[in-house]
């Protein structure tokens, strides 16, 4: 066969395998969007739960520059890519809900901190958040019921040497009722400049471009918003990376834009997530049986091992149903950022089955096994295995029984 057929036939292969990957996530989604919907139709309680932009500035600095403007395109940017991976998925197209002024431009709390510029560094988190209260309590926002976003002006931009150098905080938590999540603002900081080349000095990142040096900071508001809305952290599958590009909760806070400059293929939202996503009150437009305690009931629990991984099969049963279960195969060691998903819905009965085959080689490893209720709880059950140097799977580990 010539070089050029084999090249076709790799093609070919590769359409193949990213149509046949597509078609299970829409239908997983359709089959978990049947059990979820049909359940808030049914005596339901609509919400207009909405994000909460904060601007905070320290004592003796005004608000950076258009920080509204820049502000708006951003989030505005981010509620798109939500919504278009919504749509992809096969859920429609959801999103995070934002507050509009008359203007068209983001409703945004501005708060004047007590001290000054020098007072506060990325571990002022807390302090940071105390100070935004009273002005969110004002407004009639409670903060342990709603989901925010601080932006903190503490980014340090020169422009005749083109170095940006920052002290803010950079994280975030939360669940379906309330998190928060704190960002860096600065005046270079807009999606306008997520094409820009030209080459700048960055205090953490070093030499890069304007582009690049944007797609880390909006990506990481895009990553860290997910876990204010509840998303832990999670890396693509190698099928995954071939047909998206890389996972938004794992290192998508450095690809969010690649593919604007034609650098990559970007970010996207694993299905695992969207799944997650699609019962939070901003997604799902519902506030019915929110403040419910959900608890799964798992029986018949039984992992199988098989050619290149297991499975791990049983039955869930809960007062608030179960629409879908995810489940995160983490290797020991970094965290849960190279911990990789796979997904199932479960039958009429409660039955599912979970196939997991992607490894970390000569690592121990725990499958936390995370069932999605409709109400946007969820329950947990995990057991521990191994994987030896040469990828085989040992489930004898004690945690697996």
């Amino acid at each position: 066969m010539s070089t050029s057929s084999c090249l076709i036939a790799l093609l070919c292969f590769t359409c193949t395998a990213h149509a046949d990957l597509q078609a299970d996530i829409t239908t997983q989604a359709k089959k978990g969007r049947a059990i979820l919907d049909a359940w808030h139709a049914k005596k339901p309680r609509p919400g207009n739960r909405k994000l909460h932009i904060v601007y905070w500035t320290p004592a003796d600095r005004e608000p950076a520059t258009a920080y509204r403007q820049r502000l708006s395109r951003i989030l505005f940017h981010i509620r798109k890519f939500y919504a278009n991976e919504m749509e992809r998925i096969g859920f429609g197209r959801r999103s995070i809900n934002l507050q509009q002024e008359k203007d068209g431009l983001l409703k945004i709390y501005l708060v004047k901190g007590t001290d000054a510029y020098a007072e506060y560094n990325v571990k002022s988190g807390q302090k940071i958040r105390r100070e935004c209260l009273p002005v969110l309590h004002e407004a009639g926002i409670d903060s342990s019921r709603e989901t925010i976003v601080i932006f903190c002006n503490l980014g340090e931009w020169d422009e005749k040497t083109r170095t940006m150098r920052h002290r803010s905080p950079y994280y975030a938590g939360g669940s379906h009722r309330s998190g928060t999540a704190w960002q860096l603002d600065e005046p270079i900081l807009d999606t306008r400049n997520l094409t820009e080349k030209t080459m700048m000095r960055d205090g953490q990142y070093g030499r890069i471009s304007m582009g690049k040096h944007n797609t880390i900071f909006i990506g990481g508001i895009a990553h860290e918003l997910g876990h204010a809305l509840s998303l832990p952290h999670n890396r693509e599958r190698p099928d995954e990376r071939a047909a998206f590009g890389t996972a938004l909760m794992g290192s998508g806070n450095r690809t969010y834009g690649d593919e604007l400059r034609g650098q990559g293929k970007g970010s996207f939202l694993t299905l695992a997530h969207a799944m997650r996503l699609a019962s939070h009150p901003q997604f799902s437009g519902s506030i019915k049986g929110l403040s419910l305690p959900a608890k799964a009931n798992f029986s018949d629990f039984k992992i199988t091992k098989v050619p290149g991984g297991f499975l791990c099969r049983g039955q869930v049963d809960s007062k608030i149903p179960v629409y879908a279960l995810v489940a995160y195969a983490d290797p020991e060691g970094g965290s849960d950022y190279d911990a990789t998903t796979v997904t199932t819905v479960p039958d009429g009965d409660g039955r599912f089955l979970l196939k997991c085959t992607t490894h970390t080689a000569g690592k121990n490893a725990q499958f936390r096994v995370i069932a999605c209720h409709v109400n946007g709880a969820t329950s947990k059950k995990a057991f521990s295995y191994s994987v030896a140097d040469d990828g085989s799977v040992d489930i004898s580990a004690p945690g697996a029984k």
